[in-house]
């Protein structure tokens, strides 16, 4: 797939995000709203070179006038789907009153349903009065805006990682294994294993650290990591979840804890791929689990 291509599935997949808020906010549901911020968290942060984070919960409350922050870069961003001047000028009075100016460097205002064309620079320069630089063409943003920069900046890791995101999102590709019941404990741990090493081997080889024990230097290819757990680690989780729900019966109780810790990490797993602020540290991957299968298959 060419770089050309490659856009055109963000384009598809940014105009479903904006039209999906457009119909949602429409029919007074709102959560979509606080979903978006934190689908467009890893996507910013791809983007703009920064490590934004959820103001509203790293602070446990809801912010004045920002959403998203990255403290180390000192950059801001409020999201809204109100296109609005209005909500700009508020956010920006809220901004100055509670001297946020002093921390980050500026702040710009991302609208999940679009930008208007124009906006009065001089509404917005008799709040700010100097005291940061806010620009309406420059700083308040949208799904195009960032499509725009995305294209300029010609980045082929970045526009595959913006991709992977977004699929895994928006992505309408979806396959249903066939689970069958099995005879032995012997035949559900052969069976379980090849998705277990393969899950396995993606983590090690594409994982955020550079091993299955969870140590050594923390990697950043979100292209390959994003891809292998959205299209095959996840489905691999759910293919051994369903054999373990099918074939339950084939379980001696003395393994009953070891697979329901199991089954925790991979719920918590799977809600952190869809909030990467979702804390699963709680629910690591047991290492008794594999053990588990490991023992099973040496059983006659």
């Amino acid at each position: 797939m060419n770089q050309q291509e490659l856009l055109l599935y963000i384009s598809k997949y940014f105009s479903r995000f904006k039209e999906q808020v457009k119909i949602l906010n429409s029919n007074s549901e709102f959560s979509i709203n606080i979903h978006a911020e934190n689908v467009l968290i890893n996507i910013l942060n791809v983007i703009y070179n920064c490590e934004f984070e959820n103001v509203n919960y790293s602070e446990n409350k809801n912010y004045d006038s920002i959403d998203l922050r990255d403290n180390s870069n000192k950059m801001s961003i409020q999201v809204t789907a109100t296109s609005g001047i209005s909500k700009i000028k508020n956010t920006l009075t809220k901004y100055i009153g509670n001297n946020h100016y002093e921390q980050y460097d500026g702040i710009k205002v991302l609208i999940l349903t679009g930008r208007q064309k124009r906006y009065s620079q001089e509404s917005l320069d008799a709040i700010i009065q100097d005291r940061i630089t806010f620009k309406e063409n420059t700083d308040v943003i949208d799904f195009t805006t960032l499509y725009i920069e995305l294209n300029k900046q010609n980045d082929l890791s970045k526009i595959l990682a913006v991709k992977e995101l977004l699929e895994q999102q928006f992505s309408d590709t979806q396959t249903k294994p066939s689970i069958r019941k099995l005879c032995s404990l012997k035949d559900l741990c052969q069976t379980i294993k090849p998705y277990l090493n393969e899950n396995n081997n993606l983590f090690i080889n594409f994982g955020p650290n550079s091993g299955a024990n969870s140590k050594g230097p923390v990697r950043w290819d979100l292209t390959l990591w994003y891809k292998s757990r959205r299209e095959i680690i996840l489905p691999n989780n759910k293919i051994i979840l369903e054999l373990l729900d099918v074939n339950k019966d084939l379980i001696p109780t003395e393994h009953t804890k070891t697979v329901t810790k199991f089954k925790n990490h991979v719920f918590a797993f799977e809600k952190h791929c869809e909030d990467s602020l979702f804390d699963y540290s709680q629910h690591i991957f047991p290492q008794e689990f594999p053990q588990l299968i490991a023992n099973g298959i040496k059983e006659n």
